[in-house]
């Protein structure tokens, strides 16, 4: 996928990075930094630890894209003390010097000894690094529709683009494999509040939840799987 990516600088005042061509964008617009932490750390990542405590928990991102989410992850895990192992897929990684250009070590404030957002992406593909005590990270370069794995997870991050520019990855199909990759118990959140997609969710299993969402959205899902 080489479309053209500019860099645009989104209402909070974060990067993200847009393709024209698909007329969609990495991050919201109204807020890279403000959707990423409210969608998938305050409602996903605080919400599972708040129902499982002094518990490790399992993370599979369906779209690495920027690294943001799972940066803040990262962080979340040494705010809330949690271990973390953390799966993040993509299927088209973007290239060091694209991941520069959004200038996401300049939005935290880190110690000097703190690992930073390019460290993450230093990180290499097809192989598990410690990036902490806390934290244990595993990037794959696949395509959703061809993952596999040999254990579940607690929490699902589905940060695929949206239906319009993809619109396969938000058939029936995808959201039975997203619950049967879960944990019971486990929980899928995404940004997308879609009719259908909220159907085909139920349809599979899930309990579905539409809530209110980020700045610049009116509506999110978070389902969970009984």
């Amino acid at each position: 996928m080489n479309y053209e990516k500019k860099i645009v600088v989104s209402e909070d005042g974060s990067c993200t990075l847009r393709i024209e061509a698909l007329k969609e964008s990495y991050h919201s617009l109204h807020g890279a930094l403000t959707e990423s932490n409210f969608v998938y750390i305050e409602t996903g990542l605080k919400y599972w630890h708040l129902n499982n405590s002094n518990k490790p928990c399992s993370v599979l991102e369906i779209g690495y894209g920027t690294g943001l989410v799972t940066y803040l992850s990262y962080l979340a895990s040494h705010a809330y003390n949690i271990g973390i192992e953390y799966t993040a897929i993509e299927a088209y990684p973007l290239t060091k010097e694209e991941t520069q250009l959004l200038k996401y070590d300049l939005l935290f404030k880190g110690t000097a000894n703190q690992p930073k957002h390019s460290d993450f992406t230093a990180c290499p593909w097809e192989k598990e690094t410690q990036v902490s005590p806390n934290f244990k990270l595993f990037k794959q370069i696949v395509f959703f529709q061809n993952f596999h794995s040999k254990s579940k997870f607690d929490l699902i991050f589905y940060d695929a683009f949206g239906a319009h520019a993809q619109p396969d990855l938000w058939d029936t199909q995808w959201m039975q494999k997203s619950f049967d990759l879960l944990n019971s118990g486990g929980i899928w959140v995404s940004y997308c509040a879609k009719g259908a997609v909220r159907r085909s969710l139920k349809e599979v299993g899930f309990t579905v939840e539409r809530l209110p969402g980020p700045p610049g959205k009116r509506h999110m899902m978070r389902a969970i799987k009984p």
